[in-house]
């Protein structure tokens, strides 16, 4: 399946988001390829940075989108910007699943509303639209993020998810790694936040989170 990680508002995490995902299916024995059709190539960047590193699983990523792609592949994530608008209408048109992160804060909101008027406009029949509140903070008393989550809840045809991925240093460190959080630390709050939406996104894989090392294809 076709999986788009996209939203208009940028500083959404959405390279993060896509990166992890791409991985953890690649781990769970999926044939996963990547598409970044982002002009920023943030997805391109870490994933050449894997490679260099040799950390394995690798996955492929292309910087073209088309239906023989999701033929080709178990599962293939879309890492979409919106500069180039046309490219996000079409990988729309034939994404079956999209993935909405959104920043806990009220301009986000008012992006994913107008994101969702694309996705309805593009999208095919069935194809699942799923939010995600992103860099959650992680202080008890700040009100921003159960604020945000009730106003994306009322938006119709976006299935928001339950969990959150918090704001964490973690991310931003395994990242610049070449290496999902779970990877690099995977006793951190980040990696099972990472497993709980994977799980609940795929529906695939063991039923609580391996603890996993680095490691390095054999040549």
């Amino acid at each position: 399946m076709i999986t788009l990680v996209g939203n208009f508002k940028g500083g959404t995490g959405k390279s993060t988001v896509a990166f992890n995902l791409a991985i953890w299916l690649a781990t769970q024995g999926k044939n996963t390829a990547a598409v970044d059709l982002d002009p920023q190539g943030s997805l391109t960047d870490v994933m050449y940075v894997r490679e260099e590193m040799e950390y394995a699983p690798i996955v492929p990523v292309f910087q073209e989108l088309s239906k023989k792609t999701g033929k080709e592949w178990d599962e293939v994530i879309v890492d979409v910007g919106t500069a180039d608008l046309p490219a996000m209408e079409k990988a729309l048109s034939i994404a079956g699943r999209v993935v909405v992160p959104v920043a806990p804060s009220q301009a986000d909101v008012w992006s994913t509303q107008r994101f969702m008027d694309l996705i309805r406009k593009n999208c095919k029949e069935g194809t699942i639209v799923t939010g995600l509140i992103n860099r959650a903070d992680t202080h008890p008393k700040v009100t921003e993020t159960e604020e945000a989550m009730e106003a994306l809840s009322m938006i119709s045809g976006l299935n928001m998810q339950k969990a959150y991925l918090y704001q964490r240093t973690a991310y931003r460190r395994a990242f610049s790694e070449g290496l999902a959080v779970f990877e690099m630390m995977p006793a951190n709050k980040a990696a099972g936040e990472v497993w709980r939406l994977s799980r609940s996104l795929f529906v695939t894989g063991p039923a609580k989170k391996k603890k996993k090392n680095r490691t390095k294809s054999k040549k």
